[in-house]
Formats: C-alpha cells, structure tokens, sequence
C-alpha cells in the first residue's frame, strides 16, 4: 500500500478501545465505538476481545490472534486477514467485502449473513489525492473454515481454492461467480444453498448434504460427490455434467439372490456364499425386517424410509449412507459404524448399540460409532448407546428418552432441543 501510513496501536491502548467499546455496546454513556479504520493490527493478540459493531475498513489484521474475539456487524471492509488465527470467533452479519482471508484460520467460526462479496476501496495519501486502491475479490484461497457457519452468507466472485469448508453448515447461503477448485467439502451442510456460475472442479463433496441447493451453471468437473446425500435435483445436476460418482451403483443380480448368498457367508463364517455389498445401492423404500445382515457393507447407500425392523446389524457398515426416516426399531446395531450417516426422523427405539469383542476373549473390542451423524428429530428412545462413539454427531431434536448414554464418547455432540428425559449419561449433555 502506497498512500497514508497505517496507523500502528500498542497492546494496552488496544485493549482499551475495545473495553469502551463493550461498553458502547451496552449503551454506557461512557463507552465509544471503536473506530479502527486503516489501524496496523499485524500479529497482535486479539483474543476473546468484543469490537462488535467497530470500524475496521482497510485495517492490517495479517497473522493476527483474535480467537473467540466478536466482530458482530463489524466493518472488515477490504481488511488484511491473511493468516489470521479465528478459531471460534464470531464474525456474525460483518462486513468482509474485499477482504483477504487468504490462509486464515477461521475453524468453528460463526459466519451468519456475512457479506463476502467484491468490494474496492481507494485511500487518499497525505496530498489528499487517491493514490491506491485495495480490495477487489474477497481472496480465501487455502483458508481454513472447518466446522464454520456460513449460514446465510454471500460470496460472489470469490477465489476459494483449496479452502477446507469440512464440516462447515452453508444453509440458505448464496455464492455466485465463486471459484471453489479443489476446495474440501466434506461433510459440509449446503441445503437450500444457492450457486452459480461457481467452479467446484477437483472439489471433495464426500458426505456433504445437497437437499434443496440450487446449482447453476456450476462446472461439477470432477468432483467427488461419493456418498454425499443429493436430491434427486442435484443428483441429475451431476448425472448432466457427465460424474459419475454420485450415481447409484446396479446390483448385478436381485437383491433376494444378494440375501441368500449372505446368508451363506454367515453360516459358513465366511467360507462360502458372499458377504452382502449394498455401497452405493439404492434401498429406498425397501424392507428388511429381522433379517441377519450381520457385517453387511451398506456404506454410501441409499436407503431413505428403508425398514430394518428387528433386523440383525452386528458389524454392518452404514457409514455416509442416507438413513433418513428409516426404521431401526429394536434392531441389533452392536458395533455397527454410522460415520457421517443422515439418519434425519429415523427411528431407533430401544435399538442395541453395545460394543462387541472381537476374537473373544481379551480380543479388540469395537463400538457402534454414530461419529458426525445427523440424527435431526430420531427417535431413540430407550436405545442403548453404552460406550458409543457419539463425537460431533448432532442429535437437534431427537428422542433420547430414557436411552442408555453412559460411557459413550459425547464430545463435541449436539442435543439442542432433545428430549433427554430419564436419559442416562455420566453428565450434563451439552446443547
């Protein structure tokens, strides 16, 4: 930058300005907006800081520490946060037009309505004329927003390649012109989000949730969508741009002829017949009632209001499958995996999820892992999640009522309007 020198603040004073700015904020007569336009904040430690509603257009934040630090409604107009550290921070309906948040960390910020779309800015140097200009495209090539919630943001013509939006929840959000090449999506929540004229070639999709996005004019090149869960929209999205890797694989032969080759395999501990392999099938509608597909292979499947009433599950793996209104009602789950499964409305009551040993004995012992599944609104009443693996898995509105939770690993989970009553845990379940 070429015009007026930026305006360097030293680590007290800084921590003043924001002390009156929380103050402003709660409507102290002695509080005053903090007013940082075109301030060097460089490397400096923002932690924890509340500059909600400051004026940060044009300030130099590159490599600074603002971790839980609230810029609520801030003005990041043209900002410099390039590999700025903001973890957990709450960057709510600010401003981030022009910004550059080129390998930024921002893993499990709350991004809600911030607007990221082009913005330039001129500065006027010491003669008064205008003698640059910054900004254009917001920049979050190679950013880390893992975890981020970008819920209702917009972002047009900005360049995000190789950014890592794992994770992330993008609902409603709207991103035109976007340049989202080799980005990482995976498990990324997109529904009723908005894209046009974006570029997600070479992207990973793998796990995301796709119902209700809208996809316009995107170059779908060669994304991996395996096991994302598509609407049968986005799924022709995918089928016109010629990938195949959110097409549903064919059995070979019927499904009974599958069934009894399994049952085989079990008998025969797996000296004959076939162990069943429903990756990437659709099973949509279809029932199962207490059958033994015990170490089936059900991973990237379809199998949306499928019934498994009763049915043996030892060892079968769902992981990444669409389970959505599906019935587990009393069926044996031991050990089985459901990483990443969309399990939205399905029924689980009084379902067994206990670890098994394997080997017998002082063999390894396996638990069902249910680790960032989406369990929106299912039923789990009196199941038995004992020693579970539950981690980030989000439980929002599930019935969890009088079902077994103790000894299971729950970090990170979500239970914001569970029913827990009669629950049994080792603690207070986090909301």
């Amino acid at each position: 930058m070429t015009g007026r020198a930026l305006i360097r603040v030293d680590r007290a004073s800084l921590r003043e300005l924001a002390a009156s700015n929380a103050r402003f904020l709660r409507r102290d007569p002695a509080g005053r907006r903090a007013k940082l336009a075109f301030y060097d904040l460089a490397g400096m430690e923002l932690d924890g800081l509340d500059l909600s509603g400051a004026d940060l257009t044009g300030a130099r934040l590159k490599g600074c520490s603002a971790r839980g630090t609230k810029f609520v409604g801030a003005t990041l107009f043209c900002a410099d946060l390039r590999f700025a550290r903001l973890q957990d921070a709450d960057l709510s309906r600010a401003d981030l037009r022009g910004a550059n948040l080129r390998g930024a960390d921002l893993s499990d910020a709350r991004m809600r309505d911030v607007d990221m779309r082009e913005g330039k800015l001129a500065r006027q140097g010491n003669s008064g004329q205008s003698e640059d200009t910054i900004g254009g495209a917001v920049d979050a090539a190679t950013a880390t927003l893992k975890g981020v919630d970008l819920s209702g943001a917009r972002l047009s013509q900005t360049i995000a390649m190789q950014v890592d939006l794992s994770d992330a929840k993008l609902v409603g959000a709207s991103f035109d012109g976007v340049d989202f090449r080799n980005a990482n999506f995976t498990g990324t929540d997109l529904r009723k989000a908005e894209l046009r004229n974006c570029n997600m070639s070479g992207a990973n999709l793998r796990g995301s949730l796709m119902l209700g996005t809208a996809l316009a004019d995107v170059v779908l090149g060669d994304a991996d969508a395996t096991g994302a869960i598509l609407d049968a929209n986005a799924r022709a999205a995918f089928a016109r741009a010629g990938n195949a890797s959110a097409k549903l694989r064919e059995l070979a032969g019927s499904i009974d002829e599958a069934l009894d080759e399994h049952a085989r395999w079990i008998a025969s501990q797996g000296t004959a017949g076939k162990r069943l392999d429903l990756s990437g099938v659709d099973l949509t509608g279809m029932r199962f009632d207490g059958k033994d597909l015990s170490g089936a292979v059900l991973r990237n499947s379809v199998a949306a209001r499928a019934s498994f009433r009763g049915a043996i599950l030892v060892l079968a793996d769902f992981a990444s499958a669409d389970l959505s209104h599906a019935d587990f009602t009393g069926a044996d789950l031991r050990a089985g995996t459901f990483k990443r499964v969309y399990m939205a409305d399905a029924k689980l009551a009084g379902a067994n999820l206990l670890p098994v040993r394997l080997g017998g004995g002082a063999g390894q012992t396996m638990a069902a892992t249910f680790e960032r599944a989406r369990l929106w609104r299912a039923d789990l009443s009196r199941a038995v999640l004992r020693k579970a693996v539950l981690s980030y898995a989000d439980f929002s509105e599930a019935v969890l009522k009088a079902a077994d939770l103790r000894e299971a690993a729950v970090d990170g989970a979500r239970f914001v309007q569970a029913n827990l009553a009669e629950c049994l845990s080792d603690g207070p379940l986090s909301n």
